[in-house]
């Protein structure tokens, strides 16, 4: 009886797959170690991003720079930018070896909440109806050169007090039919904005409107011809004496 010779396991595959991990390994976290280039400081550790936040305040206090801190410390994307100051400098503030940190990030915290507080009650400002204030609330005409159109009505409507404030345009042809298709710019310091009437032919094949933004100045073109400036959104009163948006109502009539 013939025995067969065992076969032995290959260890050299397995050696060789060792010594290529060993190796590999070596490479990667020796030779050539991945390098991070640019991190945001919003993935930072929150160690690094007190020691991030310290050095905006320090250098606004050193500039007073507002705008551009707000703009470093909205890489941090805080939710309160002014709460993250504040906190950083009372832990800094209880050690005394942190007096001129702390003053730093105080004297930013304090900034940047008067700021913020201001331009919140600007924006609640403009952004609040006031009837009485009627500044400006009359579009002028000025018709350009070539007009096909003339304004032939204006009207501040009121509807109601959650009704946003809209220009609502009626163009009519010499014969005083709706006219679909009229192309109607309205520009302002915030761009351009390009539509055309009959895109709500529930309402007229000659109707148009575009939502308005309260404190922005807008002048209107038809075809191309500038027929109205100083176009903005103005304040009203509702049938039950509340203070609302008016929406501006426009009928414009071809010429003969």
């Amino acid at each position: 009886m013939i025995r067969e010779p065992q076969q032995k396991p290959p260890f050299f595959l397995l050696t060789g797959l060792v010594l290529g991990l060993v190796l590999g390994l070596i490479v990667a976290w020796m030779i050539w170690p991945p390098r991070v280039n640019e991190v945001s400081p919003a993935n930072l550790a929150e160690p690094y991003q007190e020691q991030y936040r310290l050095m905006v305040a320090l250098a606004y206090a050193a500039s007073s720079d507002l705008g551009r801190a707000q703009a470093r410390l909205a890489l941090l994307g805080d939710s309160d930018p002014v709460r993250a100051l504040s906190s950083q400098a009372q832990v800094a503030l209880a050690s005394n070896a942190t007096q001129r940190e702390a003053r730093a990030l105080a004297g930013l915290a304090e900034e940047l909440g008067a700021y913020l507080a201001s331009q919140e009650a600007t924006a609640q400002a403009v952004n609040t109806p006031n009837p009485a204030d009627q500044s400006g609330a009359t579009p002028i005409e000025s018709v350009g050169e070539g007009a096909a159109y003339f304004l032939d009505d204006q009207q501040l409507t009121c509807e109601s007090v959650d009704a946003p404030p809209y220009l609502k345009i009626f163009i009519f042809d010499a014969n005083h039919n709706p006219q679909a298709g009229v192309a109607l710019t309205l520009s302002s310091e915030e761009g351009e904005a390009q539509f055309t009437t009959g895109q709500r032919p529930e309402m007229s094949p000659g109707y148009a409107e575009y939502p308005l933004t309260p404190g922005i100045a807008y002048s209107l073109s038809i075809q191309g011809v500038q027929i109205l400036t100083g176009l903005q959104a103005s304040a009203c009163e509702t049938e039950e004496g509340e203070a609302a948006w008016g929406s501006w109502l426009l009928l414009f009539n071809a010429e003969e």
